[in-house]
């Protein structure tokens, strides 16, 4: 009976102890995401009323971060938009799916956009099988 005492606390102890390492490791993990986050989000775009993105004014400051273009090639699947980040030298492809429907000039297929955007940890819509949700905002066409 003492053993089984003994062993019990042994394994409560050593339980304690693994997930207590994981749980810091957790708390580095968001600590850098939150870092990140903070230097991909500048300055808000504005939505209307029906909730789609509108455009700003390319002007120093105010241009995206990022640079991707718009497409449709979901479409078929029931993924309405897509925004795809190109890689550049030791990154990959991302591809971004918007929360909210961007506006109609700027939600052409092929249209080049400087944009910030936040990811979001929610499921991808119905239809989508690739690419990540995330708010989109402050978004510059570009020709």
């Amino acid at each position: 009976m003492r053993s089984i005492v003994i062993m019990l606390t042994m394994f409560i102890a050593v339980g304690t102890s693994c997930k207590a390492k994981k749980a810091a490791k957790s708390s580095a993990t968001t600590t850098t995401t939150t870092t990140t986050t903070t230097v991909q989000t500048s300055t808000p775009g504005t939505s209307d009323s029906a909730g789609a993105i509108t455009n700003t004014t390319a002007s120093g400051a105010n241009q995206g971060a990022h640079a991707g273009k718009v497409s449709h090639k979901y479409r078929a699947s029931g993924c309405e938009t897509v925004i795809i980040i190109q890689p550049s030298e030791g990154t990959e492809e991302i591809t971004l799916i918007p929360k909210d429907k961007l506006n109609k000039d700027i939600d052409v297929d092929g249209q080049t956009i400087t944009f910030d955007y936040h990811p979001l940890k929610m499921p991808q819509p119905a239809g989508c099988s690739v690419g990540l949700p995330a708010e989109i905002t402050n978004i510059t066409k570009l020709k």
